[in-house]
């Protein structure tokens, strides 16, 4: 695709010396570069950029038409549309999950938990959330940090990062105190382990929906491809998993703050969610082969700076008053297996037992995973800093993020949504990215259809290997598709259609070169005009209106959003 293909989304005031060629009588009723044009005059229409978006568009009517109108929707507007399909998909992600919710009444008439006939495997409906709010002494007052039990010889701990550990805290004081209202509102036995993850579910929800505002706005005229992100099908599997959804928050908000040239608050971000989980702290890796190439030291230091402290901050009283609890997440990871859907236990599978994924002694793959992921890490930096042309940050995110998957030994299945907000502004692939999250609902419920076991005829082996490794194809994939658009094999229709600059990044911000940083997010900011060739016709949000193509595919009284 090139700024000739129409994807350029119209500007609200064109450059000085970007002047457009006289309007045709075709295009005259709709072609203005008024400033006070709509807003969503400015935004590429998917249906010109993605052959996913445009079969959908051809099943609700067709693509905009010759003297269809933009902007007159004052309320279907395309954050309220991504609000609806992000919150269809995460009342999808709770129903997945609803065959785990109700439990059994004792002799007592009180509810508990149970999970008969192996529910959770047969109902792929299983969650970290409901078992652990017993399993970490959730369900009694206290502080998280404070609660051990007894395992085999080992003194256990709650084994999550401390700012994990404490909203799960948190959350789980706010569901025994509101537990007494579940009699009134009910007709099930819901447990009080349920019931935390349901008030769980409601906060994990809003901080899902205040993520995909923070995508919106970075994807600048790209708007609609925030659709990739909210409309993930592993979302319906992967949402209320775990607790990854905070720091993907905190992740995004780090983005956010570098976009608006604020380093130090962007590093406040990376800690917490560094305390939360810990990849965030990868995104200093992409910003760091942006400093190399534009020497702004002061800003990456900075932010890396108040990234230890907030972390430090976070972890320090922990660490000082229960520091056998704070160690109990290194220690878990240093003597723990590899995960069920690893290569390494794809390996163990394939090499050793076919049900049992721990053939590899764990010294030997905390070894092996840490020399590949170090090697890969490597290997981004020298690339990303010879590259003839200035990578993008999310591309790096991505390749960075993706090593960490792959050659980690432990790859719990919702991992895979850190990635998906990096590749979705690296590579806005609409029906590639749909796909890959199709595979992550297989892998999904092939893995717990494994775990029912031979004896209740639960998947074979060789069935969980082949969908892991057509996941890691996805991944794999992603990432060639990145490299090569690095390398300008490919068109990068982010940039074609974002800027005249080659080198623009809107998540770059202060880690832009100095002649080419946009001063603000707005979309309003991008010259688009000044991409036209001399002789293209003028454009707007995307459609030739002159072009012949356009007349024959769309028709010439519809209308859109």
């Amino acid at each position: 695709m090139t700024p000739s293909d129409g994807q350029v989304p119209e500007n609200q005031a064109a450059a000085p010396k970007a002047t457009a060629p006289k309007a045709t009588e075709a295009t005259a009723p709709t072609a203005t570069t008024s400033t006070s044009a709509p807003i969503s005059h400015r935004y590429v229409e998917p249906s010109t950029t993605e052959p996913f978006a445009r079969a959908w568009t051809n099943f609700i009517g067709g693509n905009l038409g010759d003297h269809g109108l933009r902007g007159t929707q004052r309320y279907w507007t395309p954050w309220r549309l991504i609000v609806l399909v992000g919150s269809f998909l995460l009342s999808l992600g709770f129903l997945s999950k609803a065959h785990c919710v109700p439990g059994a009444i004792n002799e007592e008439g009180t509810p508990y938990l149970s999970w008969p006939g192996h529910r959770q495997n047969v109902w792929g409906c299983y969650n970290d959330i409901i078992p652990l709010f017993g399993g970490r002494g959730l369900d009694q007052p206290g502080f998280p940090y404070a609660y051990s039990w007894t395992e085999g010889d080992i003194t256990r701990y709650m084994e999550y990062p401390v700012l994990a550990g404490l909203f799960q805290g948190l959350v789980s004081s706010i569901s025994r105190a509101t537990f007494g209202l579940v009699p009134q509102f009910s007709a099930f036995a819901i447990p009080p382990a349920s019931w935390y993850f349901i008030i769980t579910c409601v906060i994990l929800g809003f901080m899902w929906l205040a993520t995909l505002n923070l995508v919106a706005r970075l994807m600048g005229p790209r708007i609609w491809d925030t659709m990739i992100v909210a409309g993930s099908p592993m979302l319906i599997v992967h949402a209320f998993t775990n607790w990854d959804i905070p720091s993907i928050l905190l992740a995004t908000l780090a983005m956010y703050c570098v976009a608006r040239n604020r380093p130090g608050l962007a590093g406040l971000f990376i800690g917490l969610g560094t305390a939360f989980k810990l990849w965030p702290l990868f995104l200093l890796g992409a910003y760091l082969v942006l400093t190399w190439r534009t020497r702004r030291w002061p800003e990456f230091l900075r932010m890396l700076g108040v990234t230890v402290i907030s972390w430090v901050v976070v972890n320090a009283p922990i660490y000082y008053l229960y520091p056998e609890a704070w160690h109990e997440f290194f220690r878990l990871n240093r003597t723990r297996g590899p995960e069920w859907t690893t290569i390494w236990a794809v390996a163990s599978r394939l090499i050793g037992s076919s049900t049992e994924p721990h053939f590899f002694e764990p010294k030997l793959i905390n070894t092996l995973s840490f020399l590949l992921f170090a090697l890969s890490c490597a290997a981004i930096f020298f690339f990303g800093i010879r590259l003839n042309r200035t990578p993008r940050a999310a591309e790096l995110m991505v390749l960075i993020i993706a090593a960490f998957l792959i050659f980690n030994k432990v790859w719990s299945p919702q991992y895979s949504l850190w990635l998906l907000i990096p590749a979705a502004f690296a590579l806005p692939r609409w029906r590639l990215l749909f796909a890959w999250g199709v595979t992550e609902i297989l892998v999904w419920r092939i893995l717990f259809w494994f775990f029912l076991g031979a004896d209740n005829k639960g998947a074979p082996g060789a069935l969980l290997n082949l969908i892991v490794l057509i996941r890691d194809a996805f991944i794999i994939a992603i990432v060639v598709l990145v490299i090569r658009q690095m390398l300008a094999k490919t068109t990068d229709k982010v940039r074609v259609t974002s800027s005249t600059d080659p080198h623009y990044d809107r998540l770059a911000g202060c880690f832009h070169t100095p002649t080419s940083a946009p001063k603000t997010l707005s979309a309003e900011v991008i010259p688009a005009e000044a991409a036209l060739p001399p002789t293209t016709p003028v454009q707007v949000a995307g459609t030739d209106f002159a072009s012949p193509e356009n007349r024959a595919r769309g028709g010439r009284h519809s209308s859109g959003t």
